[in-house]
């Protein structure tokens, strides 16, 4: 019984200072699907003018697919992540008018489980053997883990993994493997 007061006085205490010091708290459900579109934002057609909204300083984002199969972060900070935005349109020069969304998240105290659904239509630039004519609409869906900075409610931390063997068939890339369609 001494224990279970004792944690709970403990808790009690923690909360305390936590709030008195501006220590921010576990993500709430209402705060989810905010940050998840904030993060999405950034990498959709006009959206690095919001990147700032949604990462920290120094944001790490790791993607075997984007870096040959290594384990380190692609991206190591703001500068980068905003470099690599910037330099050409986030999935290839090869689409216009990209947005997406949250097909559905589930979240703890500072992290979400976010899986997501880009949309966007194919210019005349896809390239690589594809013949798929300029205004397709193509879409394909993909998986971030996040970590939230619970002080700025800022993605920090980002693991990703989408399913670029749909994406690269709906530019029409000859892949030499089997296809449904």
């Amino acid at each position: 019984m001494k224990t279970t007061r004792a944690y709970a006085l403990l808790s009690c205490i923690l909360a305390t200072i936590s709030l008195a010091h501006g220590l921010a708290t576990c993500i709430s459900d209402s705060e989810v699907s905010g940050i998840a579109q904030r993060w999405l934002n950034a990498f959709a057609t006009g959206g690095l003018s919001t990147l700032s909204s949604a990462v920290t300083e120094n944001i790490h984002i790791y993607d075997e697919g984007a870096s040959n199969g290594s384990t380190i972060p692609y991206v190591q900070n703001y500068t980068q992540l905003y470099n690599t935005i910037a330099s050409s349109a986030y999935g290839g020069g090869g689409v216009t008018n990209v947005t997406y969304d949250v097909v559905f998240t589930y979240h703890s105290c500072d992290h979400i489980a976010l899986r997501w659904q880009e949309n966007a239509y194919t210019t005349d630039d896809v390239g690589y053997g594809s013949t798929v004519k300029a205004g397709k609409y193509i879409e394909f869906k993909g998986t971030d883990l996040l970590t939230i900075d619970l002080a700025s409610m800022k993605v920090m931390n980002a693991t990703t993994s989408s399913d670029l063997l749909n994406y690269y068939r709906e530019l029409g890339y000859p892949l030499g493997v089997w296809s449904a369609n």
